[in-house]
């Protein structure tokens, strides 16, 4: 115990690489060396202030018993482990990765272990070739392979392979953007890439994972983790007469965050075809397609969706379902929202600037969010019709 407090002592202090940012009922912080950014509730945010002042640890604790009305070992606990998970994730003096190594020397030449295949898209009138490595083309062809013109003269090349070394690179027009041991990341780092390709010179505000659709110029976003049925839902809602935008990437442009359409086609697991086949019969013939170890069915949208104009993002939904419950909806905090958004995939840029968090948290602060929590397809439609006009 000793150790550990002398530990905490040494560290009870923000690294220098670490940037605050003043957020209703919680702490959000920027670690500007590792690009990343994490969020807390409001007591972690009462202990970074207390600590950042440099106030005893106990004299802490005491004020947090008093202020929430715990007991005092409790606090105590709770000042502690916070302080410990900072320092885990580097965000204190002395933390695990505020050490830093040196820049790593320019990777060695892409030598790819196999030939990846390779076949040639059109895309918004952007004619791409695409070389995807054996192991990632299944994913990369199924969203892309409907828009295939073997004819079209590439004006981008895009190539995503596993060099000998084990990691995935992807290479646009000669050029290395990326390398990495994720094949997700691998993935995301491609569709961004043409994402840039068909829109040239739109600035981003901020990527999402997620879904997007529309009602009479009103956007918006199905966001969450994995599982929480977007899809399905999204799916539904094209049923019910909504103009579907993207899946998978809910992009945004700069200054509006307005969605620029990424139409994918919708990934619906076997689970959920007895529900939406009846409101999309297209479904019963659709391109069969197999996901995490599921079968699945893609809904494949017209390809003149990617050339339809960005509609500007006006509520965010973080839907969940749940077998057998009653429909719910409740309206979430900007922090709640921030929280859910951080919990999966955002992006903010590389590197994030303090500038791009402060406008995504005031754009946050504008834009109503709501968690709906549902037991069937159709009361999920309704809730999001009660909501969007």
């Amino acid at each position: 115990m000793v150790d550990t407090e002398l530990k905490l002592r040494a560290a009870g202090h923000p690294a220098a690489a670490i940037r605050r940012f003043a957020v209703d009922g919680g702490l959000l912080l920027l670690d500007k060396n590792t690009n990343t950014l994490f969020a807390y509730n409001e007591v972690a945010g009462r202990i970074w202030d207390a600590m950042q002042a440099r106030r005893p640890e106990a004299e802490i604790a005491a004020e947090i018993a008093a202020e929430w009305s715990i007991p005092a070992a409790r606090a105590q606990d709770d000042v502690r482990g916070i302080m410990t998970l900072w320092q885990t994730q580097g965000l204190l003096e002395g933390g695990e990765r505020t050490a830093h190594p040196a820049p790593a020397p320019a990777a060695a030449p892409i030598q790819p272990s196999t030939q990846p295949a390779e076949w040639i898209c059109t895309i918004r009138g952007a004619p791409i070739s695409f070389s995807i490595a054996e192991e990632l083309v299944h994913t990369s062809r199924a969203m892309f392979g409907h828009l295939e013109t073997p004819a079209a003269e590439p004006k981008t090349r895009m190539t995503v392979t596993r060099a000998v070394s084990g990691e995935i690179a992807l290479i646009v027009d000669g050029h290395e953007r990326l390398r990495t041991g994720d094949p997700a990341l691998a993935i995301g780092a491609l569709f961004v890439a043409v994402l840039e390709c068909i829109r040239p010179g739109v600035q981003w505000f901020a990527l999402l994972h997620g879904a997007a659709l529309a009602r009479n110029g009103h956007a918006f976003a199905l966001a969450g983790m994995p599982g929480a049925g977007k899809s399905t839902l999204a799916a539904g809602l094209i049923a019910a007469g909504f103009d579907y935008l993207a899946d998978d990437l809910v992009a945004l442009s700069s200054p509006d965050a307005a969605v620029v359409p990424w139409p994918l086609p919708l990934s619906l697991k076997s689970g959920s075809l007895g529900i939406l086949t009846p409101r999309l019969p297209q479904l019963a013939t659709a391109p069969h397609y197999r996901t995490k170890n599921m079968d699945a069915r893609l809904l494949i949208p017209d390809a003149r969706a990617w050339d339809a104009e960005p509609v500007a993002l006006r509520t965010l939904f973080f839907p969940r379902f749940i077998a057998g419950t009653a429909p719910e909806v409740r309206r979430l905090s900007p922090f709640d929202a921030l929280q859910r958004l951080l919990a999966d995939r955002v992006w903010l840029g590389d590197p994030i600037t303090e500038e791009r968090v402060a406008s995504f948290l005031a754009w946050l602060n504008d834009i109503p969010a709501y968690a709906l929590t549902y037991g069937t397809l159709d009361d999920a439609v309704g809730l999001v019709e009660s909501i969007v006009h």
